[in-house]
This record gives structure tokens, C-alpha cells and sequence, in this order.
């Protein structure tokens, strides 16, 4: 989610940075609707009557503005691509550099937002008068100790209390440190891209039946990978689509069946719980959603002109300090303007809070863990290089004395 598209690919993919700073904002808002114990699809069980506000928030393409989890999927299919396409671009990848550089580049910002989280906990009690099992109650921290920090930077197997967000940020990393079986993976189904597609919404089908994080989440890293290793096919397909009149048509109908099939477990009603096949099949189509988005965003010229605007390019730079930073100070407002009409402390207050405090956190923290990315990943490729070039000259020095060792031997 930290990468930035520009940075692997020379700035001819900078769309998709718009694109993750637009599913940045819309997590943004998702988490403050959140707050509103009466949000559907909230913890706990919000409901609507058919026609209110909420209802139509959320049980219209409206919901597209506070699709948070949806969103979610976005930033992995991103990932996907992104992460892996120096991988299949570059020979001689250099993969020992790779792992501490990319560690760095997304502990560093994920510690520090935990730091910057405990915080915000400390700084006004978090007595939620909300029914137990709300997402505000659950997400508050009445009872804060230092061992809620340590959890917190346990990725893998802690506890992200603190700072909500944290939990997608575990599949970022398992797909990090699998990367090499990801990108062998995407490359395998190259011809057969259809079928790697399919079976990966399969895969998020399964993960939703079952309760699977592994299976719900990582299929969609996999769809991105088979995105990059199909770019050059998807570009030239949009070079002949952009070369017929109908272009404009088709590119407005992909995007609108890609936003539409974003949502559509949403768009089925509040019912679709109860249609027990039909919620797992359309949450698996999400990944493929993201995909077709990704597509129209690279391929569709005026809209990859609106997401290379600065406004949008802005929201993409700070789209990662955003994520992590902005569930803390959503759920301090709240507590802080408890007396005031639910909007006031989240939308009022800290959505513009979090946006401030991401400025500053990219600024401080996150472009700093870039620049240190690079000098650890260089440090352990030069301190590996220089350790194997050692080994292969003592190597080489035993082998000489050996024969040197045999020729005495025989002329004795």
C-alpha cells in the first residue's frame, strides 16, 4: 500500500496513485459512518428504514462513497501490481535487497502510527455509551497499557486495538514476504490469464463462505500480480479501443460495471444476508471489481487525466499516512464532541484533523521511511555481495592450494 506506482514505473502508472488516494478518502468516510452505531453494515448490526438517508447511503451507488471495505480490496489488486512489476520487469532482481528494503518501507510508518495512535487513546477517556459490540465500542480503548503498543507492531500475529486499520496491513505483509510465489504464480497463468482470474475469485468466494482470511484477502494481491505481468497486453488493447469511435462508450460502461460490481452485495438490499449463496459469490467479484478499475483508470484517457490532476495526486501521496493514521483521531473526535450531534466530531473535526496530521506523517515519517528503505535494502545487497564474494575467494584460494598440493604430491 506504501508504494508509490511513479516510483516503480518511471511515472507512467501515476493514475493509480489517484486511484489509491480516491479508496484513501472513501475508507476515510467509511470510518466515520462508522461511528453512527445506526450505519449498515456497521458492527453490531445497523439498520435502516427503506427510504432514509441511510438507507439510501447505503443500499444505493451512493455507497460508493463509504465502501470502505471495498476499498480495502482496491489497495491490494494495487499492491499486487505494483509490488510486482519490477519483479517481472527487472533482470537480476535483486531480492536480497528486497526484503529489508520493503520491511522497513512498511514497519517504520506502522510502528510510528501506533506510537502516534497510543496518543490519541491517552488523550480523552474512551467509555463508549454505545452498545457493546458497535464498532466504536469495539475499536475504543477504555483501559490503555504499553503492552496495546506491542501488540500493535506484531503484524503478524498481534493485536491492532489501538489503530483499526493495522489488519489489512497483515496481508500486505505476508504478500510482501510471498512475493517470489506470487510472481511465479501471475507468471505461469500468463496465457491462461482468464482462468488465474476465475480461479482468484474463486478463491475470495471460498475465503467468504468459510471465514478465511488467507483466502478472502490475498487472492486479490494475486490479481494484481497477473495485472502486471499482462500491462503491456492490457495497453495495447487500450491503444486499439482509444483508436475507434466507440471508445468513450465502452470506457463509460466498463467503469460504471466495475463501480456497480464494487458494490453489489450492497446494491442486492439489506436482505442479501438471507440469500445464503448469492452475498459469498459477489463479495468474490470483488477482486475482479478492482481489476476492471484499474484497467478504465490506465486505459480510458479523460478519466486517467482527472487522476493525474494534482487534487487527486495529492490525495494519493498522503493516501498510506491517511490509512494509518486516521481511525484514532476519527474515534477522538467523537469522544471529544460526545455532547454534540453525532456528525459534528468526525466529519466536522476529524476528517480534517487526519487529513492535517497525514500531511505532516508523510512528511515526517513516511518519505523518510522511503529514503531508509532504500539504504537498508542497498546496505544488506552490498554486505551480501560482499560476504558471497568472500566466501567464493576463499573458495577458489582452497581449491588452488589443493592442486597445488597434488602437483607437489606427484612430482615427489
Amino acid at each position: 500500500m506504501g508504494e508509490k506506482t511513479r516510483h516503480a514505473t518511471g511515472g507512467r502508472l501515476a493514475a493509480l496513485d489517484g486511484l489509491r488516494g480516491i479508496a484513501a478518502v472513501v475508507v476515510l468516510l467509511h470510518h466515520a459512518m462508522y461511528t453512527n452505531a445506526d450505519f449498515p453494515g456497521a458492527p453490531g448490526g445497523g439498520t435502516a428504514p427503506t427510504g432514509s438517508p441511510m438507507w439510501w447511503i447505503s443500499y444505493t451507488p451512493l455507497k460508493l462513497f463509504t465502501a470502505g471495505v471495498e476499498s480495502v480490496i482496491v489497495f491490494f489488486v494495487l499492491s499486487g501490481l505494483v509490488v510486482t512489476l519490477p519483479v517481472i520487469r527487472k533482470r537480476g532482481f535483486d531480492w536480497i535487497a528486497y526484503f529489508p528494503r520493503r520491511a522497513v518501507r512498511l514497519l517504520v510508518p506502522v510502528m510510528a502510527s501506533v506510537l502516534l495512535a497510543a496518543v490519541w487513546v491517552m488523550a480523552i477517556p474512551q467509555v463508549s455509551t454505545q452498545p457493546k459490540g458497535t464498532w466504536l465500542s469495539n475499536s475504543s480503548t477504555p483501559n490503555f497499557g504499553w503492552e496495546y503498543i506491542v501488540k500493535a507492531w506484531d503484524l503478524l500475529g498481534g493485536d491492532g486495538q489501538i489503530n483499526n486499520p493495522l489488519w489489512s496491513l497483515r496481508w500486505e505483509l505476508v504478500f510482501s514476504l510471498a512475493l517470489p510465489i506470487f510472481a511465479v504464480l501471475a507468471l505461469a497463468v500468463r496465457k491462461w490469464w482468464i482462468g488465474g482470474l476465475l480461479a482468484a475469485c474463486a478463491l475470495t468466494y471460498l475465503g467468504v463462505h468459510a471465514g478465511s482470511g488467507e483466502l478472502q484477502y490475498l487472492p486479490a494481491f494475486f490479481v494484481g500480480a497477473v495485472l502486471a505481468v499482462r500491462l503491456d497486453a492490457v495497453r495495447n488493447v487500450a491503444d486499439r479501443i482509444n483508436s475507434h469511435w466507440y471508445r468513450h462508450p465502452l470506457w463509460a460502461a466498463l467503469t460504471i460495471g466495475s463501480l456497480l460490481l464494487l458494490i453489489a452485495p450492497w446494491l442486492v438490499g439489506p436482505n442479501v444476508g438471507d440469500l445464503t449463496e448469492v452475498e459469498p459469490i459477489l463479495k468474490g467479484m470483488v477482486p475482479l471489481a478492482a481489476a476492471g478499475l484499474v484497467v478504465v483508470v490506465l486505459g480510458w484517457k479523460p478519466l486517467r487525466a482527472l487522476f493525474e490532476t494534482r487534487p487527486v495526486q495529492f490525495s494519493g501521496t498522503i493516501s498510506f499516512s491517511l490509512y494509518l493514521v486516521h481511525v484514532p483521531i476519527l474515534i477522538f473526535s467523537t469522544y471529544l464532541f460526545a455532547d454534540q450531534p453525532w456528525f459534528v466530531g468526525p466529519f466536522l473535526f476529524g476528517i480534517p484533523v487526519a487529513v492535517l496530521v497525514a500531511v505532516g506523517f508523510t512528511w515526517l515519517i513516511e518519505k523518510r521511511s522511503h529514503l531508509w528503505s532504500k539504504s537498508v535494502g542497498a546496505w544488506a545487497s552490498e554486505r551480501y555481495r560482499t560476504w558471497f564474494g568472500r566466501e567464493e575467494e576463499q573458495t577458489a584460494e582452497a581449491g588452488h592450494e589443493d592442486r597445488t598440493r597434488e602437483v607437489a604430491q606427484r612430482s615427489a
